[in-house]
């Protein structure tokens, strides 16, 4: 494992989206969409991972530990606020976000059916606490997702100025360095708490099928709002977004890293790739 990162700071961003085109990658409205559906996503889900661990707080006992808690918290609570900020483009561009975020609200966590309510309440009935325990788990594997894919953005030849709207790359490197940076937090709240193996990879099992079939139904939605589609280029979009997700470095990354969870000594540490973030804050005045 390598040495301890440095402390998390909180960085109180806010980006200009004036003027960001519709289909804001490449031209391309299936890949605009699959990005469009995590800017509702993510928010939503960094609520989430915010309940989870703030759910054990109290009782951490390593001070340090609790300190990155809440510098973690306040990352996220940025990462929400500016995702967020961006549904008023999506909604002037007649994609109406609202929709997807009120079904994601619903059916994923604060629903009476919700995954997050069901879950938690079943679980907590067989053990105190279990459902807890494993809303921290899914948690811990949806930041190493994160983590992974912000690696890949780094990497991916394709996120350049010339392919994606300059403030729009801004924002997903800026939130690609923040994940990168705090990627270790639930994972050491999680092994403080519960240190089960097995709660971990099932934590893991539930993240990959929540992180797919929204982000899916989120574009397959925006995609259907989206008037400006052309239907004669979408084989060929479907085609590059396939070639980039599977063959391009978020594929590379997510076959490399995404098993390496699954060894029972791992920790997010072990991917030493803290570097990235620091050439990228190097000349940021809000680094």
């Amino acid at each position: 494992m390598v040495a301890a990162p440095p402390k998390l700071k909180v960085r109180n961003v806010h980006f200009n989206f004036d003027k960001v085109p519709k289909h804001w990658i490449l031209g391309s409205s299936i890949a605009t969409n699959f990005v469009n559906s995590m800017h509702v996503v993510f928010p939503e889900g960094e609520k989430f991972f915010v309940r989870s661990v703030r759910r054990f707080s109290k009782d951490i006992k390593d001070e340090h530990l609790k300190k990155e808690i809440n510098s973690f918290c306040g990352q996220e609570g940025v990462h929400a606020r500016e995702h967020q900020r961006f549904w008023e483009v999506m909604d002037e561009q007649g994609l109406k976000p609202d929709w997807f975020a009120n079904f994601l609200k619903v059916t994923a966590f604060s629903g009476k059916y919700s995954y997050e309510n069901v879950s938690k309440n079943l679980l907590n009935r067989l053990q105190p606490n279990l459902g807890d325990k494993f809303a921290l788990s899914v948690t811990t594997a949806l930041e190493h997702y994160t983590a992974i894919m912000a690696n890949a953005l780094f990497y991916e030849p394709m996120a350049t100025n010339k392919n994606i709207a300059p403030q729009m790359l801004e924002l997903l490197h800026w939130h690609a360095s923040e994940e990168i940076e705090h990627k270790a937090v639930c994972f050491d709240v999680l092994k403080e708490v519960d240190d089960s193996y097995w709660l971990r990879v099932s934590g893991m099992g539930m993240a990959t099928v929540l992180l797919w079939s929204y982000l899916g139904i989120g574009q397959i939605y925006f995609i259907s709002q989206d008037k400006d589609k052309s239907i004669i280029k979408m084989p060929i979009e479907t085609f590059l977004l396939f070639k980039t997700v599977i063959f391009g470095e978020i594929g590379k990354n997510l076959s490399k890293h995404l098993l390496s969870y699954f060894k029972r000594d791992f920790h997010p540490d072990d991917i030493d790739d803290r570097y990235l973030i620091e050439k990228f804050f190097k000349d940021k005045t809000y680094a």
